[in-house]
Formats: structure tokens, sequence, C-alpha cells
């Protein structure tokens, strides 16, 4: 590697008779300052040359000690030459604290990482281990975590350079979502595969990355709570429209019960999802119901539980049709993720034959994509909850009965649920004025 930086290696006592500690200088341009490092290595400075600032090639049992010290101050000079070779491709400035940083972690045998890594993407990864050693914090949200650190190392991929705090400001955060918002097209995707993130075939739409951002501002709370970092206080840029979420009907929720599946997966697909109709619970919660968890009570069993997201205690009656298909599964709900579970479902709907046609409005900063689909083709796996919610409001179930069995705990968060019916609209107004 050729001369790319200024630093040589200096005796802390250079006109001792006895052995001295070997100091590593560099100065840096941009502070007009030295970063002072020590080695660790000791020298008689008779054995040292002035001049070339190494350790004095020599023969015999001092000759292989200086050897040995040089190796150790090669390792030195070799970690100063690839930070600043980083930072450089980075197109930004090293300061003393992070080249400090940067040593600490590398030749500090008792270095304690009580301080956030100066680039967000490592920083997210210490606030994810943080909140996984304090316990509570569910898989969900482990994964949402992982995911922004894994979109912001893409985004890194993509502009060629690390994104550190001070990075973080209106201009970054416009264009990391409109990076999100194209990500297909403008993701590396050989490094996606590599991290193990999923490459969707479109961008996010604005809901999805404002939940994203918000998820971003968390973070950043902890970082200024924690670690007293200065971090400018930023507005998500992303509007939240309503979205187009659909519910299932009676009749709807009965052609699924009743379809003839031959395959055992589409079966196995079809109980999980009614499961979520049945109950109204959040499809990550499925698999922690458990018998011990019945409680008898002057109307019957009841289910008492804590959502695996909110630690929020939920009661569910055991009415007959969650009975058997708890007892079909042995009270040992097959866990599958989402990516996996919606295509079944999908597929249980199409044939199902729940085919009306719905509209499907994306919003993806200035572009307002609409379009015409199948019903089915809208069915996911939050559709059961979002559709016990709905019906179940509309058979005028109170707001506080359904918020006690689904675990909700706000009403603003309920009315996002319900979606009101046409045909509740209608049969409500000729009750009303027909």
């Amino acid at each position: 590697m050729g001369k790319i930086v200024i630093m040589y290696f200096y005796l802390k006592q250079p006109k001792s008779d006895k052995a001295t500690v070997i100091d590593l200088i560099y100065h840096l341009k941009a502070e007009k300052k030295n970063f002072k490092y020590s080695t660790g290595q000791k020298i008689i400075p008779a054995d040292w040359d002035f001049s070339a600032r190494y350790p004095k090639l020599k023969r015999g049992a001092s000759g292989k000690k200086n050897k040995q010290i040089a190796l150790v101050l090669d390792n030195y000079r070799k970690h100063l030459e690839d930070a600043i070779s980083d930072f450089k491709i980075q197109n930004r400035h090293l300061t003393r604290e992070d080249l400090k940083l940067i040593f600490e972690k590398k030749f500090n045998a008792n270095y304690k990482d009580d301080k956030i890594p100066f680039n967000v993407k490592d920083a997210i990864e210490v606030f994810i281990e943080n909140k996984k050693k304090g316990g509570g914090v569910s898989d969900n949200w482990k994964k949402k975590y992982t995911n922004l650190k894994n979109k912001i190392t893409l985004f890194d991929v993509y502009k060629k350079r690390q994104t550190v705090f001070t990075d973080l400001n209106e201009n970054w955060l416009d264009a990391y979502c409109g990076f999100l918002r194209d990500f297909p097209n403008l993701v590396d995707k050989k490094k996606a595969k590599e991290i193990k993130s999923i490459v969707p075939k479109v961008g996010q739409s604005d809901n999805t990355l404002y939940r994203h951002v918000n998820l971003l501002f968390t973070f950043l709370k902890w970082v200024r709570k924690n670690y007293k970092i200065e971090i400018q206080e930023l507005t998500n840029p992303v509007d939240e429209y309503d979205t187009d979420d659909i519910h299932l009907t009676d009749e709807e929720i009965k052609k699924i019960e009743r379809v003839y599946l031959r395959s055992e997966v589409l079966q196995r697909a079809r109980d999980i999802f009614l499961i979520g109709v049945y109950s109204g619970q959040r499809f990550s919660d499925y698999s922690v119901f458990e018998k011990e968890d019945i409680v008898q009570t002057k109307k019957g069993e009841i289910i008492i539980k804590r959502a695996d997201k909110t630690e929020k205690e939920s009661f569910i009656p055991l009415h007959n049709k969650l009975r058997v298909l708890l007892d079909r599964f042995d009270w040992k709900i097959p866990q599958m993720s989402t990516q996996k579970f919606n295509p079944y479902i999908k597929e249980v709907c199409m044939r199902a034959k729940i085919n009306n046609i719905v509209k499907k409005t994306t919003h993806r900063g200035n572009k307002k994509e609409v379009e015409y689909q199948e019903k089915w083709k809208m069915v996911v796996s939050h559709t059961a909850r979002r559709t016990f919610i709905t019906l179940s409001s509309e058979k005028g179930m109170p707001d506080h009965i359904i918020m006690k069995i689904t675990g909700i705990r706000n009403t603003e968060t309920l009315a996002k649920y319900k979606k009101t019916s046409q045909d509740s609209v209608f049969d409500y107004m000729n009750i009303t004025w027909g």
C-alpha cells in the first residue's frame, strides 16, 4: 500500500536506558491534531531506529525480539490504514474519537462495548441485543428491527457509504424513503441474499413505509436517551392513508368452512385461519393457546392469555367452533411464517369462490395506484382478526368487550380494524329511514 497516512511510531521515553513504551501517532488534518495510541510494546531505545521509526534489524536474540515487535507494529499500521481507507471510501472525515473506538475494539482485551457504534446499522444491532437481554420482546419485534437494520445496510451499499448518526437529516430521510419505494430496482440483490433480506416484486407502499420510519424513530429515541448523542429531530415525511384492507362476510366464512380441500396443507391453512376468525387473536399469538389457560366461569369456559406483542391480558370465550379446531390440533397450532401462510389461504379462498371484485389503492410517494381484483387475492393472515372485529361490531358487541377479547388497548387502534360492509350500511339505513 502506498503512503496514504502521516503516521509514525514514537518512543514514550526516547532517552531512557530502559525499555520504554511504543506509541502510534497519526496526524488528522481535519482536526489539526494528533491521535495517539499505546501499542503496549516496549523496546530499549538503543534497539530503536529513530530514522525509520521502527525496531533495528539485528542478529541474535535481540534481533529476534525486535522482529516480533515489528510484526506487532505492522498489525497496528495495517489496522490504521484500513480504517483510513474505509472512511475515505465513505467520503467521511475520520476523528480521534472514531480511531479510539476502532483501536479499542481491536486491541484492548478488556474493552467493554458500552458505547454505541458510530454507524447506524451496527447501532441497531446493539439496540436489538440490549432489548433481548432485558426480555419482554417478541419474535415479531425482533423481525421488524432486524428488517430495519437490513434495509439500512442495503441502503448503505446502494449509496456506497455507511450511514452515521450525523448523516440523519431531512435529505437523508427523503433519500432513504425514495430507496425503499423503488427497492426492487435499486437494491443489490446479491447483498440482499447474503443478509437474508427478501426482495419483493414492488417497492414499499406509503403505509408500510410510514410504519418503518416510525420504527427508526423509536430506535433513535433510545439512542438519545441512553447514549446522549445529539441527533436531529425529524418528522415522518410519509403520509399514512386509510387502507383497503378487507374483511370477510358471514356468507364468505361459511364458504371457507364448507369448501372441499384435498390437500392437507390447505386444510391446515383453512383451520388456522378460522381459529383467528373465531378468536380475534393475532396470527403470531395462535401458538400460545394452552389448555392450562382455560378457566371455568358460571357462563362457561374461557381462555385467559397474554398477547406475544403487547403482554395485554385477553379473555377468549371457548365456544364450540373454536374448541373443535383447537382439539383438532391437540392445542398445538403449527407455526408458520406469514410469507408461507398467505399464499395457502389465498388458494383456499379462491377455491371457496371468494371472488367478488374489490378495489385496492396503493400510495407510493406522489403515485397513486388503483387496481380492481378478485377478493381472494387480498386475503392474508391478518384478515382473520379484522373479520372477527368487524363482524362482532356489526352484530352489536360493545367495543370494550371486543377490546378485552382481542387485547387491543385503545379505541383508535380498534377503529382501524373495523371495516363496515356495504350491506351493513344499507340495512341500518333502511331500519332507520326505510
